[in-house]
């Protein structure tokens, strides 16, 4: 009987030890490193296509109630800010500041994922880090997020794709092009699907009854660029502090 029960147990240790090499860990997608070894391979550098660049600035073109179904209140500020007394549009990234959410998704600026347990994080080129929480927690108050660029993302896997949740980012970009910000009501969901090995499809959707009459819904790619990821160039200027930099030698 000894022997038929330890004949027993070593089939079942056996099973289970190939059902790990299988890769059938039944952890939730992102949990561990097993389950990140099974996600799509978003390694590399990528970039919002050419034409969904382009398409990002053609699109801000409002004033005729254009493709963004803004408000009249928004519109009537967007229009202002067309005047030419409005001199220099002076988006966050003319100034230095990080673009935000959702302008980091509309500009062509490089950028990298980074999967860890609990976490997909995203790098740019100009320095900006989207931290994208997989761990099943709930939003960070919104009171804490009123200075915010980036937001409190909070994301999890539908098969392939990274559904992403986002909420309190005032301070971001709502354009690529303006100083048009959201408000810390602002509401943005993005899908990430890996169309094929060189392109991922956002399928993305913001809403705020006060900026739009409706839930604004676009789709842009980012494809794999043939370059690292560059330094930021920004930290070493003095541009968007507000104050002229004082060069005066300290006293001897």
């Amino acid at each position: 009987m000894g022997n038929h029960r330890l004949a027993v147990l070593g089939l079942l240790l056996g099973g289970v030890a190939a059902a790990q090499a299988a890769g059938t860990d039944k952890s939730p997608q992102g949990d561990s490193w097993a389950s990140i070894a099974r996600l799509p391979d978003w390694s590399g550098t990528w970039a919002i296509t050419v034409h969904d660049h382009e398409f990002a600035s053609t699109e801000t073109r409002v004033n005729d109630g254009g493709l963004v179904p803004f408000t009249p209140k928004y519109l009537a500020l967007r229009a202002d800010m067309m005047k030419p007394h409005s001199g220099e549009l002076k988006e966050n990234l003319a100034q230095c500041l990080p673009a935000g959410v959702p302008g980091v998704m509309l500009h062509r600026i490089a950028l990298e994922w980074l999967f860890s347990p609990g976490r997909v994080t995203m790098i740019t080129e100009n320095g900006e880090i989207r931290r994208i929480h997989t761990d099943g927690r709930q939003h960070a108050s919104l009171e804490t997020l009123e200075d915010s660029y980036e937001g409190d993302s909070i994301g999890h896997w539908e098969g392939k794709t990274l559904v992403v949740d986002t909420v309190g980012f005032p301070k971001g970009d709502l354009l690529k092009n303006g100083t048009l910000h959201p408000t810390l009501h602002t509401h943005y969901v993005e899908r990430f699907t890996m169309k094929d090995k060189d392109h991922i499809q956002i399928d993305s959707e913001i809403s705020d009854p006060e900026i739009y009459t409706r839930p604004y819904k676009s789709t842009r790619t980012l494809e794999r660029i043939d370059y690292d990821l560059p330094e930021p160039q920004c930290a070493t200027t003095t541009r968007g502090s507000g104050d002229d930099a004082n060069l005066t030698p300290p006293p001897n």
